[in-house]
């Protein structure tokens, strides 16, 4: 049925829909909520919870609201939210969370744990009993990590969580010896000088949109939200996650640590090594492929243990 003679046909049953604690409800005349009725609710259920998203969850993106399985959530997962979602199939309910600053307004978060909770509480919105799957990518992922610890300080279980290429903020690269004194003072300090400066530069001219009340431009937003993830990452202090997760990690991540950081944080990770770059995960054929059949088989395991 089209969902617009749905929605026809409840307006003139005056029957009025919500969604609410991650239910579709519906109340009206009793005489009008016939078998047939409930019958159409149930067969639109999907669609009905799109077109009725609630506005205070405007950061969610309700990608696949069908299935009975344990929801999963992906943090800034971008183009990621779809491959997944069509790969996992219609019976696996998936949300993504969009970038705060997308359309270019300030990104006020003060630091990891408070940007953390707020994504908490609209996940509750959505889905209120638990359990919950998570993912997140690059800076998702470090978010990811932080909803995970609290959500399980709440009383909730957290079966599956997995960082995309995700760098801890512990991972705090050595002082690197190089061939000769110059390369040892370009990589070690005037690198780090130039990309903190450059950083800044950025930042400063996107606050001073910001400040005439302005959005920052569109050209600028990539540039603006990451710098802003960097300073948040850089002053997080993660507390550790008495469990295991799946942490992917790209070649062209040249940190030294082998699991980016998070190695004291968890009880157990199991890596999955990709190849190319950080941006072009879900570019490359092979590496999509790799990602979606963990994937499956990390939450195929977790639904037989639930």
């Amino acid at each position: 049925m089209n969902i617009k003679d749905l929605i026809e046909e409840l307006k003139q049953k005056s029957i009025e829909i919500s969604f609410s604690g991650g239910k579709l409800k519906y109340s009206g005349p009793e005489e009008n909520i016939t078998p047939d009725l409930l019958g159409k609710l149930k067969e639109n259920k999907g669609k009905l919870i799109k077109y009725f998203w609630p506005k205070e969850l405007s950061m969610v993106m309700p990608i696949n609201t069908e299935g009975t399985k344990i929801p999963l959530f992906i943090v800034h997962g971008d183009y990621a939210n779809y491959v997944l979602s069509e790969h996992l199939g219609p019976d696996q309910p998936v949300y993504g969370f969009f970038h705060p600053g997308s359309e270019g307004e300030a990104i006020t978060y003060k630091n990891v744990k408070e940007m953390a909770a707020v994504y908490v509480e609209k996940v509750l919105h959505v889905f209120p009993a638990g359990p919950f799957y998570l993912m997140g990518f690059s800076f998702g992922g470090t978010l990811a990590y932080e909803m995970a610890l609290q959500l399980r300080k709440s009383g909730f279980k957290v079966p599956v969580l997995i960082l995309l290429d995700s760098m801890s903020p512990l991972a705090k690269e050595p002082f690197r010896l190089q061939k000769g004194l110059i390369m040892i003072v370009r990589r070690n300090i005037l690198r780090p000088v130039w990309v903190s400066t450059k950083r800044f530069y950025k930042a400063f001219s996107c606050k001073m949109f910001l400040l005439l009340g302005k959005p920052v431009p569109l050209e600028r937003r990539a540039d603006y939200i990451a710098g802003k993830y960097a300073r948040l990452t850089k002053a997080y202090v993660p507390e550790k996650l008495d469990d295991s997760f799946l942490l992917f990690r790209t070649s062209d991540n040249k940190s030294s640590y082998r699991y980016l950081g998070w190695e004291t944080l968890a009880n157990d990770i199991r890596i999955v090594d990709l190849t190319g770059k950080h941006l072009e995960i879900f570019v490359d054929k092979k590496n999509t492929e790799v990602v979606q059949t963990e994937i499956e088989a990390v939450i195929d395991r977790a639904n037989k243990l639930v």
